[in-house]
């Protein structure tokens, strides 16, 4: 799922969402639509928006590509502060904003049997990673359902029975990237994929 918001952080303000929206799309274009439509929802013009804040997943490795280009593409433009944010870590604020106290897990399907998983605790108010974020095996995460610990995450309640369904959101990661003080170099926003690249090389061709 793909989201954006527009969201107000003023000095001394607590950060708050303007607008809005979200779509299940994959396209690219479907991307600047949505953009389009959330900048017009919070009765912004373009010239308004002065940070740029993206997902960096780990998720969809096409989508957050196609998200990092856009932030990438539109802050060299507009000369613009740009700000990339753990999609893990933005689950993990949305839940404690929305009352979770207790210690929880986030995870988020990485295929191959196995899901990222990042350990969180709750602090004033704050989630704090306990445990960074890597790959677990799906036994394992079976393993802290069957104990009893809250596992949260997106898209995996068939896999995994006992989880509870949360999607990290846009105006999470507008909240998030109002607390950073200083901007990530557009050069060095890469999505965050743990495995390390394999390919296998295509034979050369045969001719008759």
């Amino acid at each position: 799922m793909r989201s954006v918001a527009a969201v107000k952080a003023g000095p001394g303000e607590q950060p708050a969402a303007v607008a809005t929206g979200s779509d299940l799309g994959s396209r690219g274009t479907r991307a600047f639509q949505l953009i389009t439509t959330v900048l017009k929802e919070a009765a912004w013009e373009r010239d308004d928006v002065d940070t740029i804040a993206v997902g960096l997943g780990p998720g969809s490795y096409h989508g957050v590509r196609v998200a990092i280009a856009i932030a990438q593409g539109w802050s060299v433009a507009k000369h613009l502060r740009l700000i990339g944010v753990s999609s893990a870590d933005a689950l993990a604020a949305m839940l404690v904003l929305k009352g979770q106290q207790a210690p929880f897990i986030v995870v988020i399907d990485a295929q191959r049997g196995e899901f990222y998983r990042a350990d969180y605790t709750v602090e004033s108010g704050v989630a704090r990673e306990v445990c960074a974020l890597r790959l677990a095996k799906t036994a394992e995460i079976h393993d802290c359902l069957n104990s009893g610990k809250n596992v949260f995450g997106p898209d995996s309640a068939d896999r995994l029975p006992g989880i509870r369904e949360a999607f990290p959101t846009a105006a999470t990661v507008g909240f998030l990237a109002a607390r950073m003080p200083t901007e990530t170099s557009g050069a060095s926003l890469e999505p965050i994929y743990l495995r390390e690249p394999a390919f296998v090389k295509a034979p050369p061709p045969r001719f008759a």
